[in-house]
């Protein structure tokens, strides 16, 4: 599910921005940018959205701002700035490499400045200040994924209404199969011989063996079962993710549709069946971004 927070705070020293931006995904991802100082807490970090994020692809962005210039922990780092001129000495004097070494381009030399205080520089307080931040972007982000999931629940609902409207015409159609199968047979049997007396004993039987052959019965009552529990699932989930257990509830609806469409005869209850897939199918694409 998509969805954005943003959320900062701000302690003496240290400004800390969080945003957090969600999209669609089947399974959970998360990729994280986090400032050196924070790389030993990464874990926590993730464990926190992992509590509330448990479908979709999480993009973290966590920045810390120094606002005290005595605060920060870089000092230069003097062998690496000696070697870096003693080499820059010997392509001069031994090879003939012209040209001027100024400071931009001692800046460029890597490590010429020490950081390895960084990862040492978060007191508790500035942690604190990070996990204020954090926890409020969360909030954020948690807030419009629960807003695009209400409007998706709420056409779900519709979806899965309209798929028992249509159990239920199948279910009537299926009702008057016996019937039609008997007219049709008298009528076939009637074309096929002429001038001979038909048994009615031994239409009806052939009669009931087609319907018995086509009946139904059982698949539309596990239809109205799966059905009723996904209606359960999205009114009330108790606080647990239903996507993936919807993505299976819709695995057997189909699988009852499919068994429907290939024992029934009558074109009615055929194209019915087709309206369930189709159904189901739109239902699919919604619930693989649904917790």
């Amino acid at each position: 599910m998509t969805g954005y927070g943003q959320g900062a705070a701000e302690v003496s020293g240290l400004k800390v921005t969080v945003e957090l931006r969600s999209v669609n995904n089947r399974f959970v991802d998360l990729k994280l940018r986090l400032p050196d100082e924070l790389v030993p807490f990464e874990q926590d970090l993730r464990r926190k959205v992992l509590a509330t994020v448990k479908r979709g692809r999480v993009d973290v962005d966590l920045r810390l701002e120094r606002t005290g210039v005595a605060d920060v922990p870089l000092t230069l780092n003097r062998p690496v700035a000696e070697a870096a001129l003693a080499a820059w000495k010997t392509l001069r004097d031994e090879y003939g490499v012209s040209g001027e070494w100024d400071l931009h381009a001692m800046l460029r030399v890597p490590g010429i400045f020490d950081t390895s205080g960084v990862g040492h520089g978060l007191d508790d307080v500035g942690r604190g200040a990070v996990d204020e931040a954090f926890d409020r972007a969360l909030s954020a982000l948690d807030g419009e994924r629960r807003r695009e999931g209400g409007v998706l629940r709420d056409d779900l609902v519709a979806r899965v209404s309209r798929m028992s409207q249509i159990v239920a015409t199948i279910r009537a159609l299926a009702a008057t199969v016996p019937n039609t199968l008997h007219k049709k047979i008298a009528e076939r049997v009637q074309q096929l011989v002429t001038q001979v007396t038909l048994d009615p004993a031994r239409l009806a039987q052939e009669a009931a063996f087609l319907a018995d052959r086509s009946d139904i019965t059982e698949e539309t009552v596990r239809l109205e079962g799966h059905l009723d529990h996904a209606r359960g699932l999205l009114a009330d989930s108790g606080g647990e993710p239903v996507g993936k257990r919807l993505e299976f509830l819709l695995q057997e609806i189909l699988r009852e549709t499919n068994t429907i469409a290939s024992k029934s005869s009558d074109l009615g209850i055929s194209r019915h069946a087709l309206d369930l897939k189709a159904e189901s199918e739109k239902i699919r694409e919604q619930i693989q971004n649904l917790e």
